[in-house]
């Protein structure tokens, strides 16, 4: 016996979005563990680097499994991304000095100078070194990430304060009548 779905359009639409996350995230998963990195795919989001990549691309890391191995896998010149207190968005640059300390420093390589927190990257803010990029991949997930999303959730936001105006609107009136 044969058991057909039938989604229809938009539940059709919504399934195949759905079934891209899973997708996606299980693509995620195995290229983490294959490259030991929390974050196996980084999008450019800043031009920083020009002119070895640019804003859009995509990278592929390759990590460490312990952050103390960190100290022989990385050199000058190598380009890592790393994370910083405060910021959501992971950094992107090139080492420039390995400080005796066993820190990094690292600077964009369109960048006039470093920044404070380019000084003293310690292993543990690693995810890894750049080992392929691959050219305006990223486009897509900057493209939902800052115009998508934004837009959606503005509008989920509208609806539902409207939604909220006409009930209680609704209900004030209501209550009006009852007096």
């Amino acid at each position: 016996m044969r058991i057909k779905i039938n989604l229809g359009g938009t539940g059709e639409t919504v399934f195949y979005i759905l079934l891209g996350v899973v997708l996606a995230l299980g693509i995620n998963m195995v290229l983490g563990q294959a490259l030991s990195s929390d974050m196996p795919v980084v999008a450019v989001e800043s031009n920083s680097m020009i002119p070895t990549f640019s804003q859009g691309d995509i990278l592929i890391i390759q990590g460490m499994r312990d952050p103390g191995d960190y100290i022989d896998f990385l050199k000058v010149n190598d380009i890592i991304v790393f994370s910083v207190e405060g910021r959501l968005i992971p950094i992107v640059h090139r080492i420039i000095k390995v400080n005796p300390d066993n820190t990094f420093q690292t600077k964009g390589d369109a960048s006039m100078g470093q920044h404070s927190f380019e000084k003293h990257i310690k292993p543990e803010q690693i995810h890894g070194k750049v080992m392929t990029i691959i050219p305006y991949l990223g486009w897509v997930k900057i493209g939902v990430t800052e115009y998508v999303l934004p837009f959606i959730v503005k509008n989920i936001l509208l609806v539902i304060t409207i939604i909220v105006i006409l009930v209680g609107g609704y209900l004030y009136i209501f209550k009006q009548q009852k007096i």
